[in-house]
């Protein structure tokens, strides 16, 4: 599972537990096993923040004990089809959209009988360098070359030398991480160039290390829940053996298509896949233990690590990766497609599981 999909099974079955049992919620077990932070006063740099529909941030913990209606649920849903013509997405920030785009395995959906609504993921990359745009430029200028890193960083930020200083003076602090990255790249050149046969001036070096010295040495990657308007119930995914019978069917088809094809290693991929919805589920991985520390049905646990162990879809070299001719091209877009949609509609469907 990418790891916003994996966040997301943290969140909707460890926060169902809490509503349901909280004397039973075992957070510390759970933030130890995925090193990651769902209460406010856990030490992990990963954390999870929930932004609710007036902007603020409340971590996991927080956002649920806000939420203390007897009928609040958490669910994973659909995301909605990108279209512009929705209407229920026009009005969301573009934040939210872009959100959407990136993927995951569903929105996270909060119900308590009198109200739905809707969260998507994102990953929020860590910042790795507290520097400011005054900053940055304060330390070229005061450098033996500051002329040549000047118009250096005034070429990456596709402007004019006399204009930096306004240029910078507003950038946050998210944009102020990729301009370094790419300056220290582009300056660098420029350091090392200038400096000679002699090379560059220990001083000089160890200056320039510690200016851009990472913010921290183990930055863990984070994950925010947007708030993103009303949700309606209705589209919610639960039949459990619906969902196993659809995921059993296409894994079968599929592995089929991969033998008669010669493809002998992703036949045997899907056949392993196939077993796990049968195999009595292991705490070897962590994603079994997860939902086995947040006491969901052998069923859905194997479902869950069928859909898991089913995703093939990627970049280079993954099952979407191949391409053929005709009619077994068409059939291997038909089977592909089915694939993905088995697959993710049994990983909301065993997760949801975790509703009492």
């Amino acid at each position: 599972m990418r790891p916003i999909d994996l966040c997301t099974a943290v969140l909707v079955t460890t926060g169902n537990r809490a509503l349901a049992a909280p004397s039973k919620t075992r957070w510390d077990a759970v933030e130890e096993l995925m090193g990651i932070s769902l209460r406010s006063k856990s030490s992990f740099d990963s954390r999870v923040t929930i932004v609710d529909a007036g902007g603020e941030r409340l971590s996991f913990e927080e956002w649920l004990e806000n939420h203390p209606a007897a009928s609040a649920r958490l669910w994973v849903s659909p995301f909605p089809s990108v279209d512009v013509s929705d209407p229920s997405l026009e009005s969301l920030p573009h934040e939210v959209r872009e959100a959407i785009d990136n993927g995951g395995i569903g929105f996270l959906l909060f119900a308590d009988g009198e109200r739905v609504e809707r969260f998507v993921p994102r990953e929020v990359e860590p910042e790795r360098y507290d520097i400011s745009g005054p900053q940055l430029l304060a330390f070229i200028q005061g450098r033996k070359h500051a002329a040549a890193l000047t118009e250096v960083l005034a070429r990456e930020l596709d402007t004019e030398v006399a204009d930096l200083e306004g240029s910078l003076g507003h950038r946050s602090p998210d944009e102020m991480q990729d301009i370094v990255s790419r300056f220290m790249s582009a300056g660098a050149e420029v350091e090392y160039a200038s400096a000679g046969e002699d090379g560059l001036d220990s001083h000089e070096a160890e200056q320039w290390n510690d200016f851009f010295a990472s913010a921290s040495d183990s930055p863990g990657l984070s994950f925010e829940y947007l708030y993103a308007g009303p949700g309606s119930e209705d589209e919610l995914e639960r039949d459990l053996d619906s969902a196993r019978a659809s995921l059993a069917s296409t894994l079968e088809a599929i592995r089929d298509f991969a033998h008669a094809h010669g493809l002998r290693s992703w036949s045997k991929l899907f056949r392993r896949s196939h077993l796990r919805l049968s195999l009595e589920p292991q705490p070897v991985e962590d994603l079994v233990e997860l939902l086995q520390l947040n006491d969901l049905p052998t069923p859905a646990i194997q479902l869950a690590l069928c859909a898991a162990s089913s995703d093939v879809f990627g970049g280079m070299g993954s099952w979407n990766d191949m391409a053929f001719e005709g009619e077994t091209g068409e059939r291997y877009i038909q089977l592909s497609d089915r694939l993905l949609s088995s697959v993710k509609t049994g990983l909301r469907t065993s997760l949801n599981r975790s509703v009492r």
